[in-house]
Parts: C-alpha cells; sequence; structure tokens
C-alpha cells in the first residue's frame, strides 16, 4: 500500500547556504511561490480588460473580490478598508494552496504546521501592535471589560490573557490538521480504490471505489475554500478587536 505520509516530506531542491544560514528552496517553499506567481498572473489578467464586458478572469476575481468585501465588513463595519488588502490576499493564498495540493504529485504546503503556524502568528501579532496603536492603554479593557465584579476580575483576567495568547496556536492547528487529515484519508481511498479496481477488473464492482474517491474529493475540494474561508473570518475578528477603539479613547481623542 501507498505510503500517505510519503507527500507531505519536505525536501531541499535548490540547496543554498549564505554565512551559515541554510537558505534552500524546499519543495514546500517552490509551491508557495508558485501559488504567489499564480494569483499576481490571475489580477494581471483580470485587470487587464477593460472593457464594458469583463472578461472570465475580471468576473471570477470581482466575485472573490465582492466576496471578501462582505466578509471583512461583516466583522469590521466601520474600518473594513484597513485590513481588506490583507484578508483579500491571505484568503487567495490558502485556497489557492489548498487547491493546487490536490493535484496528482502536488505538495500542500498548509499541511506544514510551521506555514500554518506562521501565518497565524502574523495575524497574532499584527493585532497586537495594531490595538496598541490604535487603542493605546485602552487595549487591556480587552482582558478586563468594565462591569467586571473585583472578587472575580483576577480570574477573569487570567483566563482571557490564557485565550488570546492560545489564538494562534488554535488558528493555526485547525488549517493543519484539516488539510493534513484530508489528504491523508484521500491518499488512503486512492490506494484502496486502485486495489480493489485490479482486483475487480471484470466486474463492476470495481467502479464503485473509484466513484467514492472521486466524491472525496469534490467534498475536499469544498474542504479547502472552507478552511481558508474560517481562517480568514478569524482572522478579522482578531483584527477587528484590534482595530476597535473604546469609547474612552474616543473621548480622549475629541478632547
Amino acid at each position: 500500500m501507498i505510503d500517505p505520509l510519503a507527500s507531505f516530506k519536505v525536501y531541499n531542491i535548490i540547496p543554498i547556504h549564505i554565512l551559515g544560514l541554510d537558505l534552500s528552496i524546499t519543495n514546500s517553499s517552490l509551491y508557495m511561490l508558485l501559488v504567489v506567481g499564480c494569483i499576481c498572473i490571475i489580477c494581471m489578467l483580470g485587470l487587464k480588460n477593460e472593457s464594458i464586458i469583463p472578461s472570465k478572469w475580471r468576473y471570477c476575481l470581482e466575485k472573490f473580490y465582492f466576496f471578501i468585501t462582505d466578509v471583512v465588513t461583516q466583522q469590521i463595519p466601520e474600518r473594513a478598508t484597513k485590513v481588506f488588502p490583507l484578508i483579500f490576499a491571505l484568503f487567495l493564498f490558502i485556497s489557492l494552496g489548498n487547491i493546487i495540493g490536490l493535484l496528482p504529485g502536488a505538495f500542500s504546503f498548509t499541511t506544514q504546521l510551521i506555514v500554518t503556524m506562521g501565518m497565524a502568528f502574523i495575524i497574532w501579532v499584527s493585532s497586537i501592535v495594531i490595538g496598541f496603536f490604535v487603542q493605546g492603554k485602552h487595549f487591556f479593557k480587552h482582558f478586563c471589560p468594565d462591569g467586571i465584579p473585583v472578587y472575580i476580575a483576577p480570574f477573569f483576567i487570567i483566563v482571557e490573557i490564557m485565550s488570546f495568547c492560545f489564538r494562534p496556536i488554535s488558528l493555526g492547528i485547525r488549517l493543519f490538521a484539516n488539510m493534513l487529515s484530508g489528504h491523508i484519508m484521500i491518499e488512503v481511498m486512492a490506494s484502496f480504490a486502485v486495489a480493489l479496481a485490479g482486483h475487480y477488473v471484470i466486474d463492476s464492482a470495481g467502479t464503485i471505489p473509484v466513484l467514492v474517491n472521486v466524491f472525496l474529493n469534490v467534498f475536499k475540494l469544498l474542504v479547502c475554500v472552507l478552511q481558508a474561508y474560517v481562517f480568514s473570518v478569524l482572522s478579522c475578528i482578531y483584527l477587528g478587536e484590534a482595530l476597535e477603539m473604546s469609547d474612552n479613547k474616543k473621548d480622549e481623542i475629541v478632547n
């Protein structure tokens, strides 16, 4: 049977060592560059046609644009334009990376914990920096809102700080675990499909595992887009809290 973990191994393609640092191009980084290149090509093709009747590329790009616009404006109604470019690029990067990873022989970099955790920590650190920049000292009010009784305030603050610190971990592991488990399931089912189809080559029963595998791939395609959507929505929520200005901060600005 095919090893279901063989396609998740990272290996060097172009070894590069500079001043003792390993900057080699791996299969993971190569596919990330490939996804970035595909996004640039899609955007250029979509923006190339300036006629009244949009081309197919422009139509698809506009659909993605309005979809992400709705997502961002629902989570951050007042300052959606501040984070829209980041969320738009993040959604395209994750969704396209997930979809390309479904192709035979391709590498899915979202099945690597270092990649998903890296993106999650970027969002988390950005929310902290933006929160201090926009809200100042009022940023700490997220850990102890007004109206909390004094006798449970210390416990509430500890719980909120722990919850805040676990945000990047849960955000990164959620994407990593869903994509990894999905790819393993598809590869295991594909190996069973090949074995059973060969065993029942004369019987029509040999088509059943093949059809099941096709259904799983279609389902996994939906999961790829859904996981990119979930990651983008949670990123919007975290950045929206950082951009949300408290009433005290507004009073300081007005005064």
